[in-house]
């Protein structure tokens, strides 16, 4: 989130669309957007402080199945670009769906 929130502050235009947008995770030189810990206590935090989307790593997806709170839509990301490619959709007014893009074992 502090790479998206810098290259916000670098470019014109809010990149949420001017959504409530909270997430997590690590970030590797490359994109990469790896695991995190205590991610149940984050949503719920993000939640409380009035986010509407949560970015979360595609490998905490075991984590968040069956724990994302009510009204808050999460995005699972494998990539820096996979987060851009969400924001971008909020910016342009594009529905985000409330479905959670995790694999299904």
């Amino acid at each position: 989130m502090f790479s998206l929130s810098l290259l916000d502050l670098m470019t014109p235009g809010d990149l949420s669309g001017g959504h409530h947008v909270a997430g997590t995770g690590t970030i590797s030189p490359t994109g990469e957007v790896g695991a995190i810990g205590g991610i149940r206590l984050k949503m719920i935090a993000a939640r409380n402080a009035g986010a509407d989307y949560f970015l979360a790593p595609k490998s905490n997806c075991d984590e968040i199945i069956g724990h994302v709170p009510k009204g808050l839509i999460v995005r699972a990301v494998d990539t820096y670009e996979d987060a851009l490619n969400m924001l971008s959709d909020l910016e342009q007014s594009i529905p985000v769906s409330p479905a959670l893009n995790c694999p299904t074992k």
